[in-house]
């Protein structure tokens, strides 16, 4: 990670730019002090629509990856058959 002061942030801004396009994050300080982080933004794996979003300010993509989680599998052998029968009852009992 870099780290960058905001007056050497702005005087460079398009080189700083670079090295986030380029994958590397960026640590902004005001007077040696943290204040903002400049990350990556990878949308190759997004929708147009997420990436319409995410310039509009309203969807934040994750920082990192989330691991697949996987479900258990539920106790018990109860066949579709009756779990159909079961959902049809309680939708007519509403």
């Amino acid at each position: 990670m870099r780290t960058v002061n905001i007056s050497d942030l702005k005087a460079r801004l398009s080189a700083h730019i670079r090295l986030v396009r380029d994958g590397e994050e960026v640590l902004v300080c005001d007077r040696n002090e943290p204040v903002a982080r400049i990350v990556p933004c990878d949308l190759r794996n997004h929708t147009a629509q997420e990436r319409r979003l995410v310039a509009r300010g309203v969807l934040t993509t994750p920082l990192r990856k989330r691991p697949l989680a996987s479900w258990p599998k539920p106790p018990g052998n109860v066949t579709d058959e009756v779990m159909r029968q079961l959902w049809q009852e309680e939708r007519e009992s509403r």
